[in-house]
């Protein structure tokens, strides 16, 4: 019996956006480009995740990456504050599923700092409704490793029998279902709430 549902956050209770910022930011389509390998999808952003150093540390690296294009990567750094937004059901969505009687946890891959950011200006409104969090910068731990799923599990005595994960990542999903948990790759809010239902966990939308 499922007793515990597990959310990732970024593409799943909100939308990483950085391709709108870039748009929004008015940048070209060759630094868009650039920025893509350079930046959302460098190692750096990956460290940033994993939280073993310090933002600074890899700042210093990204402006190092981007020197030929330092004032438009600035400005994204500077707009960072607007690189999610929540989606629309996120709240509604918790709430129906603590009203069911559920826990509900979030077990995400963040930057330390960004993650405070994005709390601090409004971008995660269901943070102070789920009953505990695991963010990987906090605890220097990520997915898709095993280690950081074992952390969430004691830290708030989970039965991974009893816990379903939705991650928008295949190989999150993997790993949570190798521990023994259901896993649900998320793909659309109707997709995932119709696969709750199958679990005998009932969504309305």
């Amino acid at each position: 019996m499922i007793k515990n549902v597990i959310f990732d956050i970024g593409n799943v209770l909100v939308d990483f956006r950085w391709r709108v910022l870039m748009e929004d930011l008015k940048l070209s389509k060759e630094i868009q480009a650039i920025f893509e390998k350079t930046v959302f999808g460098s190692r750096w952003w990956g460290e940033l995740d994993h939280g073993m150093y310090d933002e600074s540390e890899i700042l210093r690296n990204f402006r190092e990456d981007n020197k030929e294009h330092l004032d438009e990567f600035n400005l994204v750094w500077d707009n960072r504050d607007k690189l999610v937004k929540p989606y629309a059901y996120a709240v509604q969505w918790i709430d129906q599923l603590k009203a069911l009687g559920l826990k509900v946890y979030l077990l995400s891959n963040y930057p330390k700092d960004i993650f405070t950011l994005h709390a601090e200006c409004g971008c995660f409104p269901f943070l102070d409704k789920v009953d505990g969090k695991v963010v990987s910068a906090f605890v220097k731990m990520i997915k898709p490793n095993a280690d950081i799923y074992k952390y969430l599990l004691k830290e708030y005595s989970l039965d991974a029998a009893e816990s379903v994960f939705i991650d928008d990542r295949e190989e999150n999903i993997e790993t949570a279902r190798k521990l023994g948990m259901k896993g649900i790759v998320f793909q659309s809010y109707e997709q995932a709430c119709d696969e709750l239902s199958e679990l005998n966990i009932i969504s309305i939308r």
